[in-house]
């Protein structure tokens, strides 16, 4: 059976699947880190890409004077420069047509990820994104969140879904893992990844329309 018959849930990640704001992540985090004059090379950006913001300085504050920089002060800084950078982000190239096409087919939708409530509101705010899903999976809905396969499993539970009729959109490392340990089939985007650092993916696409052309038409 073709795998365009089987699916009637498709789950997306929200950075880099989504929205293109993997780069505006980086760039706020960078800031906030020379502010305070904090010496990390841009690397470490990518390592926590699909991971929520606070693990992030939480392990930026275990190498910090802990008295000077608390995580959650500059987790604050990061949020607020985030919000004022929000006007560079675009969509992903693509992500309109295919989501509009999935909608008028019936296809359950959700929204699984990692980043916060509050981050994706001020997200939400400016593209609108919500009522696109048939369910909303943030950070506050499990106590572990991306590597793990927690956020993936409570939407298969809460949606409810099959892993057999579902296919996951993700784009780094941590979402694919987080997809596959929940029992999911996932189809890599390499809008934030070169191929070769999302080989544990079921498939790998370069674009939206790719991705149509194998589950939709």
């Amino acid at each position: 059976m073709e795998i365009r018959t089987m699916i009637n849930t498709i789950f997306f990640d929200l950075d880099g699947v989504i929205v293109d704001s993997e780069p505006i992540h980086a760039k706020a985090k960078r800031i906030i880190l020379d502010s305070h004059s904090i010496q990390y090379p841009d690397s470490i950006f990518d390592d926590f890409i699909g991971q929520p913001d606070e693990v992030f300085f939480k392990h930026i504050y275990e190498n910090l004077d802990k008295q000077k920089n608390p995580y959650q002060s500059l987790l604050q800084e990061k949020n607020e420069q985030f919000f004022e950078l929000i006007p560079e982000m675009k969509l992903v190239e693509g992500f309109t047509a295919f989501i509009n096409e999935v909608r008028n087919r019936n296809i359950k939708t959700a929204l699984v990820s990692s980043t916060s409530t509050y981050t994706f509101g001020l997200i939400d705010k400016h593209f609108y994104l919500a009522d696109l899903f048939d369910l909303l999976i943030t950070e506050k809905d499990t106590e572990r969140h991306k590597p793990f396969p927690d956020p993936y499993i409570k939407a298969l539970q809460t949606l409810p879904a099959s892993v057999d009729n579902t296919i996951v959109i993700e784009d780094s490392p941590n979402g694919i893992k987080s997809a596959k340990e929940a029992g999911c089939k996932v189809f890599a985007l390499t809008t934030s990844f070169r191929t070769e650092k999302l080989m544990e993916a079921t498939e790998i696409f370069n674009s939206y329309d790719e991705i149509a052309e194998k589950v939709l038409f």
